[in-house]
């Protein structure tokens, strides 16, 4: 039975015994600044609309 939780560069290195053991952390550590850096970001995009949908509402109905 192979192990194929953890992720793993699906590519074959010719003359080459297997990836890495640095590989499988690094996959994870990049994943995790990607995936926290797009997040961070649509939350900014959210905000500025609601932001702006907030500032057009405002004069006319007070809060």
């Amino acid at each position: 039975m192979a192990n194929n939780f953890w992720p793993h560069l699906p590519l074959n290195i010719p003359y080459s015994p297997g990836i890495a053991h640095w590989w499988d952390p690094m996959w994870w550590v990049f994943q995790i600044v990607v995936m926290t850096t797009l997040l961070i970001t649509l939350r900014k995009v959210a905000l500025d609309i609601d932001r702006e949908r907030g500032e057009k509402r405002s004069p006319q109905s007070p809060r």
